[in-house]
């Protein structure tokens, strides 16, 4: 995850797996009632074209609604990321493809501390490094020499990601595997960056002595013609096999990369039959940053633009894939103003939530010279992450011992604890509320897939009345974003008491998901509300919390 793993532009994301030159054959139909045959995804891809005005642009952006798996993984709110690999025993950032995998030793190996760390952390997903560009493989992969199964640790038998994966589980927490797409022990061996075409492949891929020969269950009785090059097959047998032989995986997440290859040397990525292989073995995995379900938010430091978009333009960039229509770092990617400036260049407004990554330590592998980042970092990564309509991914190392470093340990632990007393008791919630448009009160019952609903685009007054006066210097907002994100602007204003004035307290301009606004010194009312003054469509709040911070 350094630096120069951000050698691609963009991050790209599905067509219609309808739409793809892929061919996508399963043994085994899916039975009546299953998601294939359940009713259409909501609209979370819309088209635009150069015709439209920017009015019609920004009311088809109202339109757009987030899927079922994008909703969950937006609740999430705090991911962790796990990078691993020979890079850890050579000190390296990015390896070289060429390593000798009997240098990968983690002799203390014990994922159960990671998740038992991870857990107290409040992780609620954990995504490992399976493959780094390097090629070098956690899992004995039938697919190639250059994994654990080459190395004399545990005689050659040892597994990571079989114990990564059962232990998050026992911890209860869900499973993510990053696989590079980049890979520069295959270039090595010819196969990476060929220059082969694109052919029909039949995925998996027979070996000899293939164990897979006599298992009857369902997931390995499947088999897939996809459209493929070299690579893109060799990537694809991979991928079944994580998909098939390790449970249920919760995210799939990819980057761009290329590898230290000449830059005449590119490989065309073949996303669409990556997708299709996805969708098919694993339907309610989040696919991400380089995928149809979230995207990268432009940089490696965790932080979310001030006024984050989930709805953004973007456009079709071959293969099954679409990249930002705007620049992938630039500072407004979502507003009127953008979706006006991508006029012309957008084909699509979709719901494309933005992930933040970062790594506690300077580095994303291990180094022994390297310390964790501080509360107060850790704390203000947060605030703008979560706290700004994103989801944190944050990467902690294991060491070489294959332990996370107690430093690093005690940081997580004491990070969720800083959060717990920036945002302690919600004084809203179950308060008396009303406004105008429909049930108030569902703003401050701590239920999600509840939400007070304004009267019209544009307006609307929810008030909240604590029953006496309260200091407060945190509020925390949320909308129902099954209805998409609407809110542009909003005003929030706190009075003392019945009677009393008026005085405005902070302003918003957008929420989505999730939205976390600190005061600069604490204000003491009873009554607070909240009027908007601009919006898309018409404005579904499912949360209104006050909060005093202990810090």
């Amino acid at each position: 995850m350094t630096v120069s793993r951000r050698l691609f532009v963009t991050a790209a994301v599905t067509t219609a797996v309808a739409a793809s030159s892929s061919s996508l054959a399963l043994a085994t139909p899916a039975p009546a009632g299953t998601a294939a045959s359940a009713a259409p995804e909501p609209p979370y891809r819309i088209p635009i074209s150069p015709e439209d005005s920017a009015d019609q642009i920004v009311a088809k952006a109202a339109r757009v609604r987030p899927t079922e798996r994008q909703i969950a993984w937006q609740r999430l709110e705090q991911t962790a990321f796990l990078h691993f690999g020979v890079n850890t025993f050579t000190g390296l950032e990015w390896g070289t493809g060429d390593e000798d995998p009997d240098v990968f030793q983690p002799s203390g190996l014990d994922t159960d501390q990671w998740a038992r760390a991870l857990r107290d952390g409040g992780f609620k997903l954990a995504i490992l490094t399976v493959k780094h560009h390097d090629g070098f493989v956690l899992y004995p992969s039938r697919y190639t020499k250059h994994s654990v199964a080459g190395s004399s640790w545990r005689d050659g038998k040892g597994d990571v990601l079989r114990s990564f994966a059962d232990s998050l589980r026992s911890h209860g927490i869900k499973v993510g595997v990053y696989i590079s797409p980049a890979d520069e022990n295959q270039y090595l061996h010819g196969v990476y960056a060929n220059g082969s075409a694109r052919s029909p492949r039949t995925i998996p891929t027979p070996v000899d002595g293939d164990d897979r020969d006599d298992r009857s269950d369902a997931a390995a009785a499947r088999s897939f013609t996809l459209d493929a090059t070299d690579y893109g097959a060799h990537m694809l047998n991979q991928l079944y096999e994580v998909l098939t032989e390790y449970g249920p995986i919760d995210e799939v997440w990819f980057d761009g990369a290329q590898g230290r290859i000449p830059p005449e040397k590119v490989e065309t990525y073949d996303w669409d039959s990556w997708y299709a292989v996805i969708r098919a073995l694993a339907p309610d995995a989040t696919v991400a940053v380089r995928g149809p379900d979230v995207r990268w938010v432009g940089n490696e430091g965790g932080l979310a633009r001030e006024n984050e978009w989930s709805v953004v333009p973007v456009k079709d960039s071959g293969n099954g894939s679409i990249d930002y229509a705007l620049k992938y770092d630039a500072p407004d990617q979502g507003s009127r103003q953008a979706l006006a400036e991508a006029r012309g260049v957008a084909q699509y407004v979709q719901w494309w939530p933005a992930e933040c990554d970062v790594s506690i330590r300077p580095g994303w592998f291990y180094h022994e010279d390297e310390q964790p980042k501080s509360v107060e970092q850790l704390t203000d990564i947060w605030f703008r992450s979560v706290g700004r309509n994103s989801v944190l991914l944050l990467n902690i190392p294991p060491d070489e011992q294959g332990l996370l470093p107690a430093a690093d340990v005690a940081r997580l632990r004491e990070f969720r604890e800083r959060i717990g007393r920036e945002l302690p008791k919600d004084f809203a919630r179950g308060a008396r509320a009303r406004g105008d448009g429909r049930r108030a009160s569902d703003a401050v019952d701590g239920d999600p897939d509840t939400a007070w609903e304004c009267p019209a685009p544009s307006r609307g007054t929810l008030t909240v009345d604590l029953g006496k006066a309260r200091e407060v210097d945190r509020i925390r907002l949320g909308e129902d974003i099954r209805r998409g994100q609407q809110l542009e602007r909003a005003v929030i204003e706190a009075r003392p008491s019945a009677g009393s004035g008026w005085s405005p307290v902070t302003e918003v301009e957008t929420v989505g998901a999730s939205r976390v606004l600190t005061l600069a010194a604490p204000v003491r009312a009873r009554e607070w509300r909240l009027r908007v003054t601009g919006s898309r469509g018409a404005v579904r709040l499912a949360e209104f919390g006050l909060y005093r911070s202990r810090v």
